[in-house]
């Protein structure tokens, strides 16, 4: 009898001994995975941030840009990280073969992207135009709607390839796409997008005044053959299904960029006044809406593959996912604050100080993790129980989402320590 008990509990501590080895191998191979394109995404957002602060002039002289960056940078990750997620579901499940050839997928994926892409760009410059001149900013429609579409336009050639690409490669390498898009074409997406930003912010300045409605006019035709390109294609298209659960998702979080940039814009004096600050606003805006990327696009591809139960509660191994979530973002944030204040010394702008600055990106990190932890789970959910396709509608919300939270928890606890 005693042997018998002794053998039973003998199996029952093997089998847990066993689980827990397979869940620390599971969330090791995917917390070194992410941090490595974390730590790359930071990186790279914290050089994006020295553009801003460096450009500083350019946004004292048309304010009204500090409400298109938010917006500017989440839309290039929601749309193309939403196209790596889907390359990654695609690649998982089959419906993609990894060998990288022109297909029917591709074609409808690119063509939906693109026309996604000059869509939301409009619709950003001409909503952040009002938004302007509410708030009291001098500002010409036409100018900045210019600006936002041309460096859209100017973006997407490079943002395109790199994430296919990205998506291929990392799952012909046996790693995880789903780890890797969504921070990689994040920091892709601002290390590309704002440079362009500034760069055709001098463009249209420098362009004769006759040409730019003419110029506005033959964009807005272009847009409107595209959409209907992308609709019309036979009943089974993808790009149909794209623009359908895509557009107005885009529409709401393009919303919530503007928002953000509105938040920002509140405070521009004490942005101003302390321009290291600007260093923050893309590494961490960014890293918030990659770790919501990863979750969400993890979550997508196991609601896919039907090894993830629907539920009110999260289960126990999502629970595990969020913890992992969190222990990222202590080494992430708190390497943001380190190398942030190392940059401003560097190039001489005005910092808080060392500790203080890392304490004020770690608090307002863990903070924002635990709130896009729990949107994450629930959207996927909830978009997955309406018959939606969780890669379509998830990440946009999230990084948008995460664009106002991750605004106001970076403004809260700046404020809270007196830095603004």
């Amino acid at each position: 009898m005693v042997s018998n008990f002794m053998e039973k509990d003998g199996k029952r501590l093997h089998s847990i001994t066993a689980a827990l080895r397979g869940w620390f191998r599971e969330e090791s191979r995917d917390l070194s995975e992410s941090s490595l394109s974390l730590f790359l995404c930071t990186f790279g957002d914290l050089i994006t941030g020295v553009i801003i602060g460096l450009s500083s002039g350019k946004i004292l002289l048309l304010p009204a840009l500090i409400l298109l960056i938010p917006p500017t940078i989440g839309m290039r990750g929601n749309i193309y990280a939403t196209l790596g997620s889907r390359m990654g579901s695609y690649l998982h499940t089959g419906r993609l073969s990894p060998e990288l050839k022109r297909n029917k997928i591709l074609d409808d994926n690119i063509l939906s992207s693109t026309a996604l892409t000059l869509l939301t760009s409009i619709y950003v410059g001409f909503i952040a135009s009002a938004l302007a001149r509410f708030m009291g900013f001098q500002v010409d429609f036409v100018t900045l709607t210019l600006i936002s579409v041309i460096s859209a336009i100017l973006s997407a050639f490079l943002l395109l390839p790199v994430t296919i690409l990205l998506a291929i490669i990392t799952y012909k390498k046996g790693l995880d796409p789903d780890n890797f898009t969504a921070p990689i074409i994040t920091l892709a997406g601002d290390f590309i997008t704002l440079p362009l930003l500034f760069i055709t912010t001098d463009i249209v300045f420098s362009t004769p005044s006759s040409w730019q409605i003419p110029t506005f006019i033959g964009l807005i035709g272009l847009t409107i053959l595209l959409l209907s390109i992308s609709y019309m294609r036979d009943e089974e298209a993808i790009s149909r299904e794209i623009l359908i659960e895509s557009t107005p998702i885009l529409l709401m979080t393009g919303l919530l960029g503007l928002w953000a940039g509105q938040i920002l814009g509140g405070r521009l004096e004490g942005f101003i006044t302390m321009v290291g600050l600007f260093t923050l606003i893309p590494p961490f805006l960014e890293d918030g809406g990659a770790i919501g990327g990863i979750v969400a696009a993890r979550l997508s591809s196991k609601l896919h593959m039907g090894v993830l139960e629907i539920g009110r509660i999260p289960q126990v191994a999502v629970l595990r996912n969020f913890f992992t979530m969190h222990v990222l973002g202590i080494f992430i944030f708190s390497l943001l604050g380190v190398f942030a204040y190392v940059i401003n010394f560097t190039f001489g702008l005005s910092t808080p100080g060392l500790i203080t600055l890392v304490t004020i990106t770690l608090v307002a990190g863990q903070i924002m993790i635990l709130i896009l932890n729990l949107v994450s789970y629930y959207s996927s959910v909830i978009a997955f129980k309406f018959g939606l396709d969780p890669d379509n509608v998830v990440i946009p919300i999230i990084t948008s989402f995460m664009d106002v939270a991750g605004t106001a928890c970076l403004v809260f606890v700046l404020l809270l320590f007196g830095v603004i």
